[in-house]
């Protein structure tokens, strides 16, 4: 699990769209898009799942993902070990 981003709320009004294009380089896996709406992150906050991307390890181009909401800060979750495996994740809020 990443550390946290901020999702920004305040810039986002009601028609929050989200896009988010993942870098790969042979991963296999999911990466789960994860949000929450809590103001601070303590180690107990409540997290969603909005978007799940399957990796098959042959992607040559970035994967993208668009999904609307308000929320206070994004993560993302893989289900593999993504060391040198995800490399790079681009978030426009």
């Amino acid at each position: 699990t990443t550390d946290k981003i901020t999702a920004e709320p305040g810039l986002n009004g009601n028609e929050a769209l989200h896009t988010v294009a993942v870098y790969t380089d042979s991963y296999t896996g999911t990466l789960e898009i994860q949000a929450t709406l809590d103001n601070q992150i303590t180690g107990i906050n409540n997290w969603t799942t909005v978007s799940t991307l399957t990796f098959d390890g042959t992607e040559t181009e970035p994967v993208p993902a668009n999904f609307n909401g308000v929320y206070s800060y994004l993560r993302f979750k893989a289900s593999a070990d993504p060391a040198s495996k995800i490399t790079k994740i681009l978030v426009r809020n």
